[in-house]
């Protein structure tokens, strides 16, 4: 065994179910949190616009909670793989620089609620405080990524309102201790 997989196997780890909000569909993420990185691995079966789909992903974090590695798979479809310097520029797995992105600090994978999770580690607010940032957002059917702006506001210990800039969305986020997604409603409800 490696050093790097001894290192993973003496970090902290979890594992996190979600379904969707009608119970149709399923994710199971793994993560892995260690000195150098943290490592999250996701497998979601679900519904959307173009249909059923299924979908895995491997985000590479460092331990200032910025993204540095996306992976992101369609079963039997696209697949995505972008990297970042964790200050904002971003390149293609072949080095082309994707300029669209420049400044986005997180990634917003459509399938999953992890990725909120991500800005909430990385901001560390204090209750009342609102954050606006700009985000690598990645499409559901074609995993398209561009750039869209969010804003996180702490409401309370374990709760965020998370805003859609340009769609208008909103949702109240509860987090667990580890400031991952209890339930997300009207999209995803935690089951463990």
């Amino acid at each position: 065994m490696d050093e790097k997989m001894r290192a993973w196997m003496a970090g902290w780890k979890r594992t996190v179910q979600w379904t969707d909000w009608n119970g149709d569909g399923l994710e199971t993420l793994s993560i892995a949190h260690n000195d150098e990185d943290v490592l999250a691995e996701g497998i979601v079966s679900g519904h959307f616009e173009a249909g059923k789909y299924d979908l895995n992903y491997r985000l590479t974090i460092d331990p200032q909670w910025r993204v540095r590695d996306v992976r992101v798979q369609i079963v039997n479809g696209p697949r995505l793989h972008i990297l970042s310097d964790g200050r904002g520029r971003w390149v293609s797995e072949d080095g082309a620089e994707l300029s669209d992105l420049a400044g986005c600090l997180d990634v917003d994978i459509a399938a999953t609620p992890f990725t909120n999770t991500l800005p909430i580690r990385r901001l560390g607010q204090k209750t009342g405080v609102a954050e606006k940032i700009s985000v690598a957002y990645v499409s559901l059917p074609n995993l398209i990524v561009e750039p869209v702006q969010q804003r996180y506001t702490k409401l309370a210990g374990n709760r965020f309102l998370y805003e859609g800039l340009s769609t208008g969305f909103a949702a109240e986020l509860e987090v667990d201790g580890d400031s991952i997604v209890l339930d997300y409603p009207g999209v995803y409800r935690r089951l463990s």
